[in-house]
């Protein structure tokens, strides 16, 4: 049984990332010794989102740090053959992207730091992102020979290039992945010897965080819809807008609050600013977790009308979709990646063709015009998720993947099983 191991994270924590926080905190209830080396050293507001990790948490400088140069040191000159190999292995994954390769050998001198921290306090270590961080495992692999694992989520699988995800899933021992759509498209790109290393592993919800939040309450009685995620192309909320804006030529009084920022915020704008009177798009900026659970409980449904952008980034399975059937309520979505494992249409919500606005009004106003309907896919929602998204049941099937990954006798069949 794996009693100690150690993250090598982008950054820690993160705004975004509150799934990573809940794999964390329930390993930590699982008696599992954790430390956190990250790679990038957030804002201090940042830092103090989750204070009970903070003494878990390991920053270190950029450059010209004593400590970090002194570990440099006596890596390279004590084991200079894994020093050179391990930058050797940087430039084999990188070498036809000049931008990634600055990229890692820019945070290279604090992994090299961070390897020798990682040797005495851990028996394995396991990346998140399939990205730097995991080209930052195949460094401290190649440093300290510790076996690795890695956890690949969405846009890390989908903006890295094939050959760069083939070489760091042959490095690792496992390879974990959060929808059974990234399973099967990293099946495809990896050698065929390494197939069987790739394993779905669902993230999980805290239920009873989320119960113990009250909704905001609707401030008119019209139909209040919410979709949260950072203002960028994947999400698809150009398409929300319009649909939104059909809505109201329908004659349907029609509230949408959009959660979250981004490069697309003034764009978006102008968009909902032409969609008339009887519809209303209120950007609601970043607000905090709790406060965004509250909002989904005071809305008839969250939408997520993400598409596949034009370099291919997508979603996995948002976790917004599964926070919302825990609250209740029913989802729209798209078919795009994970998203038709959670959304069954008709049953949790509906599911709809991306970047199809008309589509998509339709399918609202079905939950409009039937709010009995609307309330009983929530409640079949609800039901789905403390199923197949618990964080206790779901982590400790993820320390059960990691014991197999390392002690080579792990049973696949058991954890991919259909839901």
């Amino acid at each position: 049984m794996i009693g100690n191991i150690s993250y090598i994270i982008s950054q820690y924590p993160d705004f975004h990332e509150t799934f990573i926080a809940r794999e964390i905190d329930s390993l930590l209830r699982n008696k599992v010794n954790i430390n956190i080396y990250s790679l990038k050293t957030p804002p201090e507001e940042i830092q103090n989102l989750y204070m009970k990790h903070k003494h878990i948490v390991r920053y270190s400088p950029f450059l010209f740090d004593k400590e970090l140069i002194k570990d440099n040191l006596i890596m390279f000159f004590g084991r200079p053959c894994r020093y050179m190999a391990a930058s050797a292995a940087l430039v084999k994954l990188y070498w036809n992207n000049p931008l990634e390769l600055l990229k890692a050998f820019a945070v290279f001198p604090k992994t090299v730091s961070y390897a020798r921290k990682i040797e005495t306090k851990s028996e394995v270590f396991h990346a998140h992102w399939a990205t730097i961080p995991a080209a930052m495992a195949v460094v401290v692999k190649t440093l300290t020979k510790i076996p690795f694992t890695v956890t690949a989520h969405a846009w890390d699988v989908y903006l890295s290039r094939p050959e760069q995800l083939r070489e760091k899933i042959s490095c690792a021992n496992g390879v974990v992945t959060c929808t059974s759509y990234n399973m099967e498209y990293l099946r495809s790109v990896c050698r065929e010897e390494d197939r069987c290393k790739i394993i779905r592993n669902y993230h999980g919800l805290d239920f009873s965080w989320i119960d113990e939040i009250r909704s905001n309450g609707k401030s008119d009685p019209g139909f209040h819809l919410v979709a949260v995620g950072r203002l960028v192309e994947q999400k698809g909320f150009v398409y929300l807008i319009k649909a939104v804006g059909i809505l109201g030529a329908r004659g349907i009084k029609t509230r949408l609050i959009i959660i979250g920022d981004g490069p697309l915020r003034e764009e978006l704008e102008r968009e909902a600013a032409g969609i008339g009177e009887y519809a209303a798009v209120i950007f609601a900026g970043r607000v905090p977790h709790k406060e965004t659970i509250a909002t989904m409980k005071a809305s008839d449904a969250l939408v997520a009308p993400s598409v596949i952008s034009a370099n291919g980034d997508r979603d996995g399975i948002p976790n917004v979709v599964l926070e919302a059937m825990a609250c209740g309520i029913p989802v729209v979505g798209t078919n795009v990646s994970g998203i038709p494992e959670v959304v069954i249409d008709g049953k949790t919500g509906f599911l709809v063709d991306s970047g199809d606005p008309e589509e998509l009004a339709d399918a609202l106003e079905k939950i409009h015009r039937d709010p009995d309907s609307g309330k009983h896919m929530g409640r079949e929602g609800r039901g789905f998720v403390e199923e197949h998204f618990d964080v206790g049941k779901n982590v400790e099937e993820f320390i059960e993947i990691l014991n197999g990954f390392h002690n080579r006798n792990f049973r696949r069949e058991n954890v991919n099983a259909s839901i």
